[in-house]
């Protein structure tokens, strides 16, 4: 029993996490636990704890942390606790320390006499040492035979390179040495809707890009046109289909794709069958440009949190023509310094239906207590609602999140909910907020709560604000997936 609850909280950590995996350990009496797995995953949550906080706090939280490690060793030949409480000792400033426990398991390693591992951590845990002591080179050495000796553990390679990439900004080594061993990227994809019967071009060209990236897997709508062969050909190289439209399933279908004619509408079906995730964002079935432009901005996001989750990197595939304008989301994935492969044909079909609807893309701040005004003049006086809920109002999310954040600067305490979504125009604040009240109702003190996936636009416009996926919300709007945000003073 104990085994399971330690293995779904390790997967929530793994995910980034780290405020809902310490709350599960708590919750399942873990604390005073002297079980050794369970000690050891006592010390990760700390560490992960620790590394996100500042100060005293931080310093505290990795001593406790590497005292778990070194607890959960004790008198065991046991590596793989112990190399963690040398990289923690590292981390916290501990140099001397890290070196003497890293050539104790490095000596364990040669001797052979030690717990049993797999073969990618016992490699793993070797390079690890001979990083902690300044062998760069033997590290880089025994992690490409640990990768080799299991190529497809990309969530193992992603732990392991995440902590190498903390040890060489410690120790001041350049942070590439390990880049050639990272795991595939994530591809956001977008392009042109409708193409003419001859798909041989499109294909040709994407099919040399997708073999160059091989990405392990992609994100991104599935309109008639270029998204589908992109993600045909992708699929068929093996990559994971992750499937973000604007709106309900049925509706995109309709408008998107099967009034354009052909096999369009079956090939979209086939897509869908086989994705791994299909994310629908709007619970409306208006497409227009501000629910596109949400629906790549949440999709680009998922697509960086899936890199940063793999230590890996992100990269952005767009088919357009010539004449194209720049879009908003290309200008703002551009705008962060990320990758794009721009892929330009001189063709496309013109849709034959309804066309797009009215809307404004807006956010929506809900506190259970009175805001203070915004200092963008634009936005205006919070508003009331009936219920006593302090609204504000704002046309652009990275604005919202900045004034959200202060507020929990000032007001430690505050309850927030935040909705960033396409609006009907003249919509008042009632039907706005809607919404961000039930989220401001759910949020635990000290906390934005915001619906999940939608909040992965931060992800893309303001990275350094990091939601984490908090489970489910039941509400009288229906059930909720959610994201919380605190500030990492209270982490």
């Amino acid at each position: 029993m104990i085994l399971s609850v330690l293995a779904q909280i390790r997967q929530t950590a793994r995910a980034g996490d780290i405020l809902r995996a310490w709350r599960m350990f708590e919750s399942a009496g873990l604390l005073a636990s002297q079980a050794p797995d369970a000690l050891s995953l006592k010390g990760r949550l700390l560490k992960d704890r620790g590394l996100r906080s500042l100060g005293d706090e931080r310093r505290q939280l990795l001593d406790q942390a590497q005292a778990a490690y070194m607890q959960a060793a004790g008198e065991r030949r046991a590596t793989y606790p112990l190399i963690n409480a040398a990289t923690i000792a590292l981390l916290n400033g501990k140099t001397q320390e890290a070196s003497l426990v890293a050539t104790r398991v490095l000596e364990l390693l040669e001797s052979g006499d030690h717990e049993p591992e797999t073969r990618y951590w016992i490699g793993a845990t070797a390079a690890e040492g001979h990083l902690l002591l300044g062998n760069t080179e033997a590290s880089s050495t025994a992690l490409e035979l640990a990768i080799a000796a299991a190529p497809e553990a990309w969530e193992d390679h992603a732990v392991t390179l995440r902590q190498f990439r903390q040890i060489l900004e410690r120790i001041g080594a350049p942070g590439d040495l390990f880049d050639h061993l990272r795991p595939p990227p994530s591809l956001y994809f977008s392009g042109i809707i409708g193409l003419p019967g001859d798909e041989n071009e499109i294909r040709e060209k994407v099919g040399v890009l997708l073999d160059d990236i091989r990405p392990g897997a992609v994100f991104g709508a599935l309109a008639a046109g270029s998204d589908i062969v992109i993600a045909e050909m992708a699929q068929a190289r093996g990559a994971r289909l992750n499937i973000v439209l604007p709106l309900s399933l049925p509706a995109f279908r309709h408008i998107s794709v099967a009034q354009y004619g052909g096999d369009w509408a079956e090939r979209f079906d086939r897509l869908i069958e086989a994705a791994d995730l299909v994310e629908t964002l709007d619970r409306t079935n208006c497409l227009s440009a501000p629910a596109i432009l949400n629906g790549s901005r949440v999709a680009m996001g998922l697509a960086l949190r899936r890199s940063r989750m793999l230590a890996t990197r992100a990269i952005a595939l767009h088919v357009g023509r010539e004449t194209d304008r720049i879009a908003q989301a290309e200008a703002e994935w551009r705008a962060q310094g990320l990758e794009i492969h721009d892929l330009t044909l001189d063709y496309s079909v013109p849709a034959s239906g309804a066309g797009f609807g009215r809307a404004v893309d807006r956010t929506v701040l809900a506190s259970t207590r009175p805001l203070p005004p915004c200092s963008d003049p634009s936005v205006g006086a919070p508003e009331l609602t009936e219920e006593g809920f302090s609204i504000l109002r704002f046309g652009d999310p990275v604005m919202a999140m900045d004034h959200a954040a202060a507020i929990l600067h000032m007001a430690p305490e505050s309850r927030l909910g935040f909705d960033c979504r396409p609006c009907a125009p003249e919509s008042g604040v009632e039907e706005d907020a809607e919404l961000a009240i039930v989220l401001a109702r759910a949020a635990p003190a000290g906390s934005i709560c915001a619906p999940w996936p939608q909040i992965a636009v931060i992800d893309l416009l303001a990275p350094d604000y990091r939601f984490e996926a908090a489970g489910d919300i039941v509400t009288p709007l229906g059930d909720f997936a959610i994201g919380l945000f605190r500030l990492l003073s209270s982490a």
